[in-house]
């Protein structure tokens, strides 16, 4: 499911269309692994920061 979402973002941004959303038994699962391991890449301060205040953003935070 990971992939399926991953590069469906990855097409529709390449080609300058919106991200279709998938249904939320799809797509939960996969933002949280995609949390997962940004917070165990990143830890859970630059993850909450990212998440709640943009003034307070690290640079980069991603799971990959």
């Amino acid at each position: 499911m990971v992939e399926i979402v991953v590069h469906t973002d990855d097409l529709a941004r390449s080609i300058d269309v919106p991200t279709p959303a998938f249904p939320d038994d799809v797509y939960r699962p996969v933002l949280h692994l995609l949390a997962e391991l940004a917070t165990e890449r990143h830890g859970q301060a630059a993850l909450t920061s990212a998440l709640t205040r943009r003034e307070r953003m690290p640079d980069t935070v991603s799971a990959f």
